[in-house]
């Protein structure tokens, strides 16, 4: 008698864009099931095993899952060159970070961030000319590291995801477009110095050149009055949050179901004095990652697009934020609503969000949020500090599912892309 269930087999959804890079052979290596994948708008892996081999074969599938969604389709990271008058004689270093690392991830890797040596000298026989005209080979697995000389090229390839990105396609999918100041982070690098012809051929192979975003700029606020003054800026006091209304804030739980990333976000409702959820999505997917590092003391970049899809809100995830919050020892703890724990046995691989305090500052187009947010995942309790740079015009773009009058224009989208990287490059030099 086979030991193979006949009927029905576990299923399980792939997202379509990460099908190809799925190793069927390795997880019927690893499992003993045997898997077969349905081609289609909504690709399935479809599991033929055992009991055992099944539940193996389905650990990890969406093991890969949860990990190709983190890794971008295509992902960028340039090291800023425009500045330097010799590029050929440039030389560059990794220093150790000394801040706190508040990745949850990175099991305290040590870190280092790029610098410009100020002692530069030209022992390179290398043509930086020919290394420039050379083709870009992207690895969905990694990313290229190359210069800001080749950013138009690295804007092309990101601009190419926008098709895909659609979000008036019938699944209701989303786009999300987001620009952060920070620090890159790099660990496992294997040399201390280096120049820009080895900086281009640095590989995330075997682990190597690890990258981490912080998205923590503060030289921004202690400058902010150059920003006021070359750009324009004005700070918002109506939308700011403090500790004393922290209602105006959001929460963000994350979670997995049918195995898939999802996220609610929830809101207070004055109202009913509680926390209601105005939004879930799932299938968060980063499509595109571009990071701009400046080698000195002014924050890098990192333009992120994104896309994930909308649902409707279920009356059985209304229950769980419920019921939670009509439990009698519900309260505030470490200044956050919502805890990891709240959520045991109710929801899977649970991580909380909650904005602690917000600032904002307007300019005709663009928008500057500098944001302190407490986060509960994997054990650990952070605070976290984002600054970002948002283009007005992205707010039409990332409401475009709820009004499918308006129109996606590829075109359009492109350039606020380009004109929010260019500020961001400007603004980075102002503060440099």
């Amino acid at each position: 008698m086979s030991h193979f269930t006949k009927n029905p087999n576990p299923v399980i959804p792939i997202p379509p864009e990460k099908v190809k890079y799925m190793n069927t052979r390795k997880i019927e290596s690893q499992s003993g099931a045997k898997i077969r994948i349905k081609k289609g708008e909504r690709p399935l892996a479809i599991i033929n095993g055992d009991k055992k081999q099944c539940e193996a074969a389905k650990t990890l599938i969406k093991a890969f899952i949860e990990k190709s969604l983190v890794i971008p389709t295509i992902g960028y990271t340039l090291l800023e060159v425009d500045s330097i008058t010799d590029v050929n004689k440039a030389k560059f270093q990794f220093i150790k970070f000394e801040g706190a690392d508040i990745d949850v991830f990175s099991k305290n890797k040590e870190h280092y961030s790029v610098q410009l040596m100020k002692e530069t000298k030209d022992d390179s026989e290398f043509d930086l000319a020919d290394s420039f005209d050379q083709k870009l080979e992207i690895s969905p697995s990694g990313g290229g590291f190359t210069t800001s000389e080749k950013l138009d090229s690295c804007l092309n390839d990101i601009y190419s995801q926008l098709s895909k990105a659609d979000p008036t396609d019938s699944e209701r999918r989303e786009v999300r477009l987001n620009l952060f100041f920070g620090r890159e982070l790099f660990s496992n690098v294997d040399k201390q110095y280096f120049d820009v012809s080895e900086w281009i051929k640095f590989r995330r192979w075997g682990k190597k050149y690890c990258t981490s975003f912080q998205q923590s700029a503060p030289q921004i606020l202690e400058k902010m009055s150059l920003l006021e003054k070359g750009f324009n800026f004005k700070e918002d006091k109506r939308s700011e949050i403090t500790s004393k209304n922290k209602d105006k804030g959001s929460i963000a739980i994350y979670f997995d179901q049918d195995s898939s990333r999802r996220k609610l976000k929830l809101h207070w409702n004055d109202e009913d004095r509680s926390w209601k959820i105005t939004k879930c999505v799932r299938s968060i997917n980063r499509m595109a990652i571009l990071d701009l590092i400046s080698g000195n003391e002014a924050p890098d970049c990192r333009f992120l697009l994104k896309t994930c899809y909308d649902l409707k809100v279920g009356s059985k995830l209304t229950k769980v934020i419920d019921e939670i919050q009509y439990n009698r020892s519900f309260k505030m703890r470490d200044e956050m609503w919502f805890r990891v724990e709240d959520f045991d046995g109710k929801l899977d691989k649970v991580e909380v969000r909650q904005t602690m305090s917000k600032r904002r500052f307007f300019n005709g187009s663009f928008q500057i949020s500098i944001a302190s947010i407490k986060q509960d995942s994997n054990g650990k309790l952070i605070t976290q500090q984002t600054t970002s740079l948002k283009n007005k015009r992205w707010r039409s773009v990332e409401n475009i599912d709820q009004n499918l009058s308006l129109h996606y224009d590829e075109q359009e989208i492109s350039n606020t892309i380009c004109e929010t990287i260019n500020l961001a490059r400007d603004i980075v030099k102002v503060l440099s």
